[in-house]
C-alpha cells in the first residue's frame, strides 16, 4: 500500500530516533514543519496506527513519571518502504498546483470593483508572510535543509506577489468604456453550454456591471448592466441596428429561445450603439422571455418529466419587481412539492406544456424550487395519515364542538411545531430547507401527539382501531415511507 505524505513524514521522523506520538508532534514543531506542511495531531496518530498495521513500525512500552507510553520504532519493512516512496517523491512528475488558482479561474464571476481590493489583501498577507520567513531564517540553529525550505517558501511567495500585481495591473489597464474582448474579466462561450437566463442571474446576483451580447448568425442582442440592474438593451439584425423600441424588446424576448449561438460578457464593456434605456428588472425580462418559449428542449432543462415536483420558495408579496399572470398565480398557489406537473395541469385545466413552461419561468425567477421526491413522499404520507386519522374520528364525536376541541387540543400541545390541523386539513409551515430526517422528526412528534389526544378523548381501543384502518388506506409505496421514517 502506497504511503500518504503524512505517513512518509511520520516515518521519516521516526527514522531519526524512536519516539512516542507526542514527541513526534513536538519534533515537527521544533523543525518548523508547519511553515511548509500542514499535519494535525489527529493525523499523526492516524498515520502511526496505519504504519503499525502495515508492519512498517513496531511498538515498545516504557514506564515514566507521567505513566506508560508507547514508543514507536521503524522496522526493516518500514525502512524499505520509506526509501521506495522517497525515490518517487524526489523524482516526482506531479505538476505544481495551487488551490489559489481556483479563485483566479473564477475571477470573471466576481464584480470587478471587488476583485482588486481582494487581490491586494492577498498581496499584503504574502508580504507579511515573507517578513515572518525572513525572521525565521535569521534565527540561529537552522541547518542547511531547513534554510533551503525557508528560502523556497520566500521565493514562492514573492513570485505570487509579482503575479498578482501583474493581474491587478491588467485589470486597471483599460478605461471603463473600452471593450476588452478576451480580457481577464470577460465571459464568453456557447449558448448550448451556458443558458442565457443562467448568465443573466450570474450577472444580477453578483451585481456586475458590463455588457452581455448574444449572437446567432447575423443577429445580435445585447444588455448592458449597471451593478446587476439591466440599464439598456439593443438589437441588431443582419448588421443593422433596430431602432423601434417595441421591436427591440420583442426580439430580446425571442433570444431566450435560441439554442445555438455564442455569448460574451465584458465587465468593462460600454453599451452598444442604439442601446434602448429600460426600467425593468432582469427577473422581469427572464420571465417574459420564458412565456414565449415554444420548445420542449429548453424547458426540459428544468422540467425534465411530467412527474417533476416543484414547491413554492416564499412570499410573492416580497417581489415587487414581478407581475405574474393569472395562470402563473394559480400554478404558484398549487405548487406544494406534492403535486407533479401532470396533476397540476389537470387540476387547473391546462396542458402539460403550458404548466411546464410556467414552472420553468417561475423557477428561473426564484419563486419555485425543485422538490426532493423522497421529501415530497414524506410530506404527502404525513398529510394523508394525519388527515385520515382526523376524519376517521368524526363518527365517534358526539357534537361539532367536540371535533373543534380535539383539533384545538392537538394544536395546543404541538404549538412549538410548524405543523397544525384546521378543519381536518394539515397546515404545514415547515422550513423547506430542512432535511428529510429533521422533517420526519417534526411529523413523528405531531402524530404521536394526535394519537395521544385521540386516546384520551375516545379511548385507547378506538384510537388504535382508527390507526389500523388508516394504515389500510395508505398506498403500499407511501406505507414504505411511513415505516422508513418510523412514523407508525
Amino acid at each position: 500500500m502506497k504511503l500518504t505524505k503524512n505517513d512518509l513524514l511520520v516515518l521519516g521522523f521516526l527514522l531519526a530516533r524512536p519516539m512516542h506520538g507526542y514527541e513526534i508532534g513536538q519534533a515537527l514543531k521544533n523543525d518548523g514543519v508547519e511553515v511548509w506542511f500542514e499535519i494535525s495531531t489527529a493525523a499523526i496518530y492516524y498515520s502511526l496506527n496505519k504504519l503499525h498495521r502495515l508492519g512498517h513500525i513496531a511498538e515498545a512500552h516504557s514506564r515514566g513519571v507521567s505513566g506508560d507510553r508507547t514508543i514507536y520504532h521503524v522496522t526493516e519493512s518500514g525502512r524499505k518502504q520509506f526509501f521506495a516512496d522517497m525515490h518517487g517523491l524526489l523524482a516526482s512528475k506531479e505538476p505544481v498546483r495551487t488551490e489559489y488558482d481556483l479563485g483566479i479561474s473564477m475571477l470573471n464571476r466576481m464584480p470587478q470593483d471587488q476583485v482588486v481590493p481582494l487581490l491586494q489583501t492577498r498581496v499584503e498577507f504574502l508580504e507579511t508572510w515573507i517578513a515572518d520567513l525572513e525572521s525565521r531564517l535569521a534565527a540561529p540553529g537552522k541547518d542547511a535543509l531547513q534554510r533551503a525550505i525557508l528560502q523556497h517558501s520566500m521565493a514562492t511567495a514573492q513570485l505570487d506577489i509579482d503575479w498578482l500585481s501583474d493581474i491587478t495591473a491588467q485589470l486597471g489597464a483599460t478605461s471603463e468604456c473600452e471593450m476588452a474582448s478576451g480580457g481577464l474579466m470577460s465571459l464568453h462561450g456557447d449558448l448550448r453550454e451556458f443558458h442565457l437566463p443562467d448568465l443573466m442571474m450570474l450577472i444580477t446576483s453578483g451585481k456586475h456591471s458590463g455588457t452581455l451580447t448574444v449572437v446567432a448568425g447575423p443577429n445580435a442582442r445585447s444588455m448592458t448592466f449597471e451593478h446587476g440592474v439591466v440599464h439598456c438593451v439593443a438589437s441588431q439584425l443582419s448588421g443593422k441596428m433596430v431602432l423601434d423600441e417595441e421591436q427591440v424588446l420583442r426580439e430580446l424576448y425571442e433570444c431566450f429561445g435560441w439554442q445555438t449561438g455564442t455569448y460574451a460578457f465584458d465587465q468593462r464593456g460600454c453599451p452598444r450603439e442604439g442601446c434602448m434605456l429600460l426600467d425593468v428588472s432582469a427577473h422581469t425580462l427572464i420571465l417574459e422571455g420564458s412565456r414565449l418559449l415554444g420548445s420542449w428542449e429548453i424547458i426540459q432543462r428544468i422540467v425534465p418529466t411530467s412527474d417533476s415536483l416543484f414547491a413554492r420558495t416564499g412570499d410573492l408579496g416580497r417581489r415587487d419587481d414581478l407581475t405574474l399572470s393569472d395562470d402563473e398565480l394559480r400554478v404558484l398557489a398549487v405548487a406544494d412539492g406534492l403535486r407533479d406537473v401532470t396533476t397540476i395541469a389537470g387540476l387547473l385545466e391546462l396542458t402539460e406544456f403550458e404548466t411546464s413552461r410556467m414552472l420553468y419561468g417561475l423557477y428561473l425567477v426564484g419563486l419555485v424550487q425543485i422538490s426532493d421526491p423522497d421529501k415530497s413522499r414524506l410530506k404527502r404520507v404525513f398529510r394523508e395519515f394525519a388527515e385520515l386519522m382526523c376524519r376517521g374520528a368524526i363518527p365517534f364525536r358526539t357534537t361539532p364542538e367536540e371535533a373543534s376541541a380535539c383539533e384545538a387540543e392537538v394544536n395546543l400541545r404541538s404549538r412549538d411545531l410548524p405543523v397544525s390541523i384546521r378543519s381536518s386539513r394539515i397546515v404545514d409551515q415547515s422550513d423547506l430547507s430542512l432535511s428529510s430526517d429533521a422533517l420526519a422528526g417534526i411529523y413523528r412528534e405531531f402524530l404521536q401527539t394526535q394519537h395521544t389526544v385521540l386516546e384520551e378523548r375516545l379511548s385507547y381501543d378506538i384510537a388504535d382501531e382508527l390507526r389500523q384502518q388508516v394504515l389500510g388506506r395508505i398506498s403500499p409505496d407511501l406505507r414504505e415511507t411511513l415505516e422508513h421514517y418510523a412514523l407508525l
